[in-house]
């Protein structure tokens, strides 16, 4: 429900750098062979096979493909389901051999950590309201990556950059997303992709004064919380059901409305204060799109005070 922030080329060039030499490396030994055993079976390396691995093997191929958008990965996933959907044994052959290229010697030799140092975020893209990292049981901090597509069907996006989404641990796990389709059954939004609006939260007032809180009165039962967004996002990861555990945010913001008045505002404008600084001292939040993924629960603090006016 939030952006991630774009990559710079810097970035890319040094992620490809990073894996090319075992994916070539792979790729030219499985060239190499007429068979390759995987899973106690003795996969056969057809011609269909090897003209794809020679396609790969130019290292600026596998760059392109590596390092392809979002909307260039769409296109790809229709052109290799497209080309085997005739022939399921070429089919299946394929994908147990791209999986041992991209996930076996790809995904699983990645320093997961590093990558997601270097993408720089901090809460879930997903869902916005969790941190993405968690701690394994040897006690170390482990970040958490969610394959946009599949790995498990679309095994040869395992190591693309843009496939690996930094994720929290309730989105990526069981009961949401865990190995979903998200081609064909569910097409929820990239965060690469998404903008400023697409996801919306707002108040659904049960009473006509619900905006006259006080200091005492808490009282959760004169509004829903609202949120607008793909549908397809809103279901697979329980966004709607999730936020419903959220309205204690939401009245504080309407506390706040009241404790905070625009003539206060206006005060520690004359003290030289500028608005982001005002924003961030009452609401205790990011003011720019572009920083919501620092914090958790950033999206709905920022949609829900801007529609009260707070500031």
């Amino acid at each position: 429900m939030i952006q991630i922030p774009y990559p710079s080329t810097q970035i890319l060039d040094d992620y490809f750098d990073g894996i090319k030499g075992e994916l070539l490396k792979r790729i030219k030994a499985i060239q190499s062979v007429k068979t390759v055993p995987i899973d106690t079976k003795k996969i056969r390396v057809t011609k269909q096979i090897k003209s794809i691995l020679d396609w790969l093997e130019d290292e600026k191929n596998l760059k392109e493909f590596i390092l392809q958008e979002p909307k260039n990965i769409i296109r790809t996933i229709q052109i290799v389901e497209k080309k085997f959907k005739k022939a399921k044994y070429s089919k299946e052959a394929l994908h147990k051999i791209l999986y041992r290229i991209f996930v076996d010697y790809g995904y699983e030799k990645l320093n997961k950590l590093k990558f997601i140092q270097n993408i720089g975020l901090g809460s879930c893209p997903y869902c916005n309201r969790n941190y993405i990292y968690s701690v394994n049981r040897k006690g170390s901090v482990k970040p958490e990556i969610d394959h946009f597509y599949p790995k498990s069907l679309y095994p040869y996006l395992a190591i693309s950059y843009f496939n690996l989404i930094p994720s929290c641990p309730t989105c990526n796990g069981f009961g949401a997303k865990e190995a979903k389709d998200t081609f064909y059954v569910y097409p929820i939004s990239n965060p690469y992709e998404i903008k400023a609006n697409d996801f919306k939260f707002s108040i659904a007032p049960k009473s006509i004064d619900y905006l006259n809180v006080e200091s005492k009165k808490y009282n959760f039962d004169d509004f829903e919380i609202d949120l607008y967004g793909n549908k397809e996002n809103l279901d697979v990861f329980k966004l709607e059901e999730l936020y419903k555990q959220h309205k204690d945010m939401v009245l504080e913001l309407l506390i706040k409305k009241t404790y905070y008045p625009k003539s206060y505002i206006s005060e520690l404008k004359s003290f030289g204060f500028s608005e982001d600084e005002i924003y961030r001292y009452i609401v205790c939040n990011y003011n720019k799109y572009e920083d919501l993924h620092k914090r958790p629960l950033s999206k709905l603090i920022k949609d829900i005070s801007e529609e009260l006016g707070l500031v």
